[in-house]
């Protein structure tokens, strides 16, 4: 049984329609009244579940009725990244609103001196990796709803024509919300109150089509599992090498693709919320989980041999009469798909304006202070959206029918893994340098490129580079691939680190980083003035008027001549103002280009004492500790001795004591 065309057409544009009022609704409530439920707990949460795309919705059944209960490790990584929130979520989230990141190579290049040649690499990486992905949800849309078709209206472009009338709609919702602003404090409130609303309804109809697939029609729980053993009885084995790599490159996942980072960390209104999520996001994927292997056991006994797997959530309701359900099914998957697709772009287009538009600009015109960079700055972000969307829906047509997009998922994963090392290190680790970060990056990126990308897009000359890495672990590529190109990654992140020190600008990051952990800590450092530099007050006017536009740049300059005591002119420049107004900045442009522009119009650069003290106080700290150890093994030195002394002392009485008894 199946839907008419014009059924699922209107029902897709009703929901899409919702989506249009559920955004501008918040928008326009947030621009009204600031705070409210749109600055929830709750919200924040469900957008995080951007997490779950159509590979999710429809691949997890898929993977478990292939592979059994391996799906269960797409979520177990997330799950453990989020129990453990204080331990390392937490700390991302309060570093970048301290230091006003915008995406995750902003949040790199921060760290690492704001390095503009590493965030402009960064964000080439994640193109590359994540437009195979926004593919896979293009098509993920186009094959369900051929399913949903009668043969005679399927579309006869083999679902192409579909895909395209998503990826316009698609740009036009992300370029009308997701562009409104620069700054990194005025969020994208309509996109995140619409992709909560779509998490809502992708895991209504997993829930949905789960209970019809166990009570409607295997007829409970027990029928279940009384065929489970039979149905998935070709699983792989549970908690083998391929288990510990798909856990962690989920895990990985959730830390660093430019979407969760956009969800988790940019889109943050306030760090309390990370107490609720740690607790809900992992009851939400529980939930998101809990009906995936009952669907797959259902779907192998019911639906006929040969069936596609990947769309058991759509067909099975299909197979039953259940229309009504099957369009929900649709438009969960529908929910699931955009919705990453929305905040991909909306992500990526950022890093395209902030990290390659912006300094190809600064470049170019060498007074980069004329002109007006906040119109630049946001038709760049309108044209990379149209651009990735465009590059995604031109992939889907020339990777044709290929069935590596099956996989696609994880070897996405897999790229955005890369940038794991160097997140870790910029947290953990003084002594990581840009210089290593970047060796590290292009190393770890060129062996995945070689022996996982490429295979898998059948490139002529590339078929065989997977097979020199499956040694040491076997036949599996995914996990070859993974180990090796972490360990070039880490290898040439360390030793180039350690080979090449930090200039100064670098150790003055890693110092804010490193002692970021304490939010009282991290504000007493952000006023600190690191750098000595003057510039004229005039000149930075004008910069701010470029980016922050008018209105706003004569009410900072207002602010700044009030705390000084002036009632007219320009307020005096010192080295607190000029580094405010570079992080006010990289809120809309990113840190390395925001450091860019200001160096431009600033002179000076010279570390203050302040600042040395800064850079100075950790080792100063290490040598103070080193000194009290040396104090104590000295102590312990003189207490040994003292007790050898007296204890040949005892013996001596003793044997006096022998002696005179012995008279």
């Amino acid at each position: 049984m199946s839907l008419s065309a014009n059924v699922v057409i209107a029902a897709a544009l009703a929901y899409a329609a919702l989506l249009f009022a559920v955004a501008a609704y918040a928008d326009n409530r947030h621009r009204r009244e600031k705070g409210g439920w749109l600055n929830s707990p709750l919200v924040y949460t469900l957008s995080i579940s951007v997490y779950c795309t159509s590979w999710t919705f429809y691949g997890a059944v898929g993977t478990a009725a292939r592979s059994g209960f391996e799906f269960l490790t797409i979520y177990l990584g997330p799950t453990l990244v989020f129990v453990g929130w204080w331990a390392l979520m937490r700390r991302v989230v309060r570093i970048g609103r301290a230091q006003q990141t915008t995406s995750i190579a902003d949040f790199l290049s921060s760290r690492y001196g704001k390095s503009p040649t590493l965030a402009a690499v960064a964000t080439l990486i994640a193109v590359i990796v994540i437009l195979p992905y926004i593919s896979l949800q293009l098509r993920a849309v186009a094959s369900s709803y051929q399913a949903l078709l009668p043969a005679g209206e399927t579309d006869a472009g083999g679902g192409y024509v579909t895909a395209l009338w998503v990826t316009v709609g698609l740009c036009i919702f992300a370029i009308i919300f997701g562009t409104r602003n620069l700054d990194a404090q005025e969020r994208h409130h309509g996109v995140v109150a619409a992709i909560a609303l779509e998490a809502i309804v992708k895991l209504a109809a997993l829930l949905a089509v789960g209970l019809f697939a166990v009570y409607g029609v295997a007829g409970g729980v027990g029928e279940v599992t009384a065929i489970a053993p039979q149905r998935l009885s070709a699983g792989a084995e549970v908690f083998d090498m391929r288990w510990a790599a798909l856990t962690f490159l989920s895990a990985s996942a959730v830390l660093c693709l430019p979407r969760q980072f956009q969800v988790t960390v940019v889109e943050c209104v306030d760090e309390r919320h990370g107490a609720t999520a740690s607790w809900l996001f992992p009851l939400y994927l529980f939930l998101i989980c809990i009906f995936v292997a009952p669907i797959a056991i259902v779907g192998l006994d019911v639906l006929p041999a040969g069936a596609n797997p990947d769309l058991f959530v759509l067909t099975l309701p299909l197979s039953q009469g259940r229309t009504d359900l099957a369009l929900l099914v649709f438009l969960g998957g529908f929910s699931s798909a955009t919705s990453m697709i929305i905040v991909s772009s909306i992500a990526l287009s950022t890093m395209i304006s902030n990290h390659l538009a912006m300094p190809f600009a600064v470049s170019w015109r060498k007074k980069a202070v004329t002109g007006d960079l906040r119109r630049f700055l946001l038709n760049a972000r309108r044209v990379g959206i149209a651009a990735m969307l465009g590059l995604g829906y031109l992939y889907l047509l020339w990777s044709g029918d290929s069935k590596a997009l099956a996989s696609i998922g994880l070897i996405s994963f897999a790229g955005v893994a890369q940038f794991l090392p160097l997140l870790l290190a910029g947290l953990f680790w003084k002594r990581a340098t840009a210089a290593g970060a970047l060796a590290g990056l292009l190393a770890g990126f060129a062996v995945w490129l070689a022996t996982l990308f490429a295979p898998s897009l059948a490139i002529v000359g590339m078929e065989g580079a997977t097979h020199r890495f499956t040694d040491l672990f076997g036949e599996d590529p995914l996990v070859s691939s993974l180990f090796w190109s972490l360990a070039a990654n880490i290898f040439f992140l360390t030793t180039v680190s350690l080979w090449r020190p930090a200039p100064t600008l670098e150790r003055i990051q890693t110092a804010l980083f490193l002692q970021s952990d304490r939010s009282d800590r991290a504000a007493e450092l952000d006023e600190a003035p690191l750098i000595q530099r003057t510039a004229g007050a005039r000149d930075l006017y004008i910069l701010a008027q470029r980016i922050l536009g008018g209105e706003e740049a004569h009410r900072l300059f207002d602010e700044y001549r009030a705390r000084q005591g002036l009632s007219l002119g320009m307020p005096e420049v010192d080295a607190a103002m000029i580094s405010d107004l570079e992080r006010r900045f990289a809120a809309g442009m990113g840190a390395a280009s925001a450091h860019a522009l200001v160096s431009q119009v600033a002179s000076g650069g010279g570390v203050s004492l302040d600042g040395l003290m800064q850079i100075a106080d950790e080792n100063a700290q290490l040598l103070l500790y080193s000194e009290k150890l040396q104090q104590q093994s000295a102590a312990l030195r003189r207490t040994a001795q003292e007790l050898r002394e007296a204890n040949s002392q005892l013996k001596e009485l003793d044997l006096q004591k022998d002696r005179f008894l012995a008279l």
